[in-house]
């Protein structure tokens, strides 16, 4: 129960960071909790579920509106409900090819070596997104409502790829609407309302595809990757302006990425 209390507050915290959640999720159950790859990378999935049901919460006036408008015209996909709709179809086409691929290989390749070589890519990645984030201009002036087809392709190609351990989807999706020139505040509301299909598909993928038990240990984990994560968006949509959070994440990225040189130090 403490294992699943701690994954689900690191799944919580880390969703709506620049930083990615599934990355330390799974490096966590396995390096601290001696999970093998593939159990670790089903429960980074299955909390997922947790932080959707956060974001449904926190944009419940918003999604409630959207659904408004799109129900009394279904036909006029502009404005944030056309790159909703884009976005996720975008991230399907991407983001589940590359998932089997990767439970391919991650079944495969369960010994040590690969594990270390698991957390090197993680590190890697992880690197990768602190470098566009640290690139990303910090605001621009377009609104939410502004955002076009371009903004959906490109923005749901990102999240496609965040499906792979290591790659922020926050980090990834904001960096993409900061670099259209997208108001702050505004990108990390698209890119949470983005999420939440996204998370949803995660969620139940892992229930079907892993067979994943739903003990009384995972309700307890995805109930407090919910809790956090509603209080972490809060949070970070009241500074959104303040921060980013680059360095971070090269810093994470460096040490994950340094594990297979220390193991063979060791």
């Amino acid at each position: 129960m403490l294992e699943s209390i701690l994954l689900g507050l690191i799944q919580g915290i880390t969703e709506w960071l620049p930083v990615s959640s599934e990355g330390l999720v799974t490096a966590s159950a396995t390096f601290l909790l001696d999970k093998s790859l593939e159990d670790a990378i089903g429960i980074s999935l299955w909390l997922h579920l947790g932080t959707a049901l956060a974001a449904l919460l926190s944009f419940k006036v918003d999604i409630l509106n959207l659904t408004k408008r799109f129900m009394g015209s279904p036909s006029c996909l502009k404005g944030e409900i056309g790159f909703l709709f884009l976005g996720t179809a975008v991230s399907a086409l991407i983001g589940l090819p590359l998932l089997l691929l990767a439970g391919e290989i991650f079944q495969s390749d369960s010994t040590k070596n690969g594990t270390q070589t698991f957390a090197a890519l993680i590190g890697i990645f992880m690197i990768v997104t602190g470098v566009i984030l640290l690139r990303s201009k910090r605001t621009g002036k377009r609104k939410r409502n502004d955002s076009g087809t371009i903004d959906a392709i490109l923005t749901g190609t990102a999240q496609g790829f965040s499906v792979l351990p290591g790659l922020s989807r926050s980090g990834l999706t904001v960096s993409v609407l900061l670099a259209r020139g997208m108001d702050r505040r505004d990108a990390l509301t698209l890119s949470f309302l983005l999420s939440v299909p996204a998370a949803i598909g995660a969620g139940l993928y892992t229930v079907f595809s892993s067979g994943i038990i739903l003990s009384p240990e995972h309700l307890v984990a995805v109930g407090v990757s919910f809790i956090t994560g509603l209080v972490t968006i809060r949070i970070l949509l009241k500074l959104a302006d303040r921060i980013n959070f680059g360095i971070f994440v090269i810093s994470v990225g460096t040490l994950l990425a340094s594990n297979i040189f220390f193991a063979g130090l060791i």
